[in-house]
């Protein structure tokens, strides 16, 4: 065997072993929910007011009226003027409680608008989520 082939095996064998060291780091990833000890807040109620429009929630934790104005539509992708639809906190694509949820997902009209949640800034008389465009739409408790 000459250096060249030599060389070819070892690189070969230490690829594998990155990758097999990779694989078992994704493996060993933690996507579960964060724990917490605190009981889970009471579903959002009322209309919670920003310069972009408003949310209005009913309390069933599902339905969710939109009243966007047409700068928070164009920055949003949500219709402009009001809309009812539904709405759920995420955690890797499952319901979760705002607090800790990563997603606020929006469906107005069978089309699903997902939103990054802030994480500390949602809370039950303020609701904070990234825009596309990287700007925090606030909204809170009138």
């Amino acid at each position: 065997m000459n250096r060249n082939q030599t060389a070819r095996r070892i690189i070969g064998l230490l690829l594998c072993l990155c990758l097999m060291a990779c694989l078992a780091a994704c493996s060993c990833s933690d996507d579960r929910p964060p724990q917490t000890d605190t009981p889970a807040p009471a579903n959002h109620s009322g209309t919670f007011l920003s310069e972009y429009g408003s949310l209005t929630f009913n309390g069933d934790g599902q339905t969710i009226t939109v009243k966007a104005s047409a700068a928070f539509a164009a920055a949003s992708g949500l219709p402009a003027g009001e809309h009812t639809g539904t709405y759920v906190f995420l955690f890797h694509n499952e319901q979760w409680r705002y607090d800790q949820a990563e997603t606020l997902r929006i469906t107005i009209d069978g089309k699903a608008y997902a939103f990054q949640n802030v994480i500390g800034g949602t809370d039950p008389d303020m609701i904070a989520f990234i825009l596309p465009d990287g700007s925090t739409a606030t909204f809170i408790k009138g």
